[in-house]
């Protein structure tokens, strides 16, 4: 995440967002899941009035990734210029105008949802996404092993450019 050099006037109208912030509302199913989840569009109607109404915006962009993927920009601004930013690394489904388009959507819902706090989805620990192979095990990594000697960890989410190893 990258910032303003301060950000005291920002995350004061965030914390007041955040105490009257009700979760975004499941209004949309999931017909491959038999599940409801909040688009994108019930995620900005649970915060577009509180952020306005305390000097806050958001603006959200993207650009074309490495081994494609579509990287989706999401900055949190202040009206005294103070911002937040971060950014998504979405893979394409399909590579076409539709998977691209829906890259981004599922960018900006989870990208608005994490810079603001919104709950929208139920919590599951990490489980689903710490499950190798559908087997649901999960394995530790040890706290007391001194870093040179951890075995490095794969990642599945892609990067943008080259990654610095140690």
């Amino acid at each position: 995440m990258n910032k303003s050099e301060s950000i005291g006037n920002l995350a004061k109208s965030l914390a007041l967002v955040q105490a009257s912030l009700a979760p975004a509302k499941k209004d949309s199913t999931n017909p491959f899941f038999n599940s409801t989840y909040a688009d994108l569009s019930s995620v900005w109607e649970s915060c577009r009035e509180l952020l306005a109404k305390h000097g806050l915006s958001v603006i959200q962009g993207n650009s074309i990734g490495a081994n494609n993927t579509v990287i989706v920009e999401t900055i949190l601004a202040h009206e005294s210029g103070q911002w937040i930013q971060s950014e998504l690394c979405m893979p394409l489904a399909k590579n076409d105008p539709q998977g691209v388009g829906s890259a981004i959507t599922y960018g900006r819902r989870y990208g608005l949802a994490a810079i603001v706090g919104i709950v929208a989805d139920d919590d599951d620990d990490g489980n689903a996404a710490s499950a190798k192979n559908g087997n649901g095990q999960i394995r530790p990594t040890p706290q007391n092993q001194p870093p040179q000697n951890r075995r490095p960890v794969s990642v599945s989410q892609p990067t943008r450019g080259s990654v610095p190893v140690r």
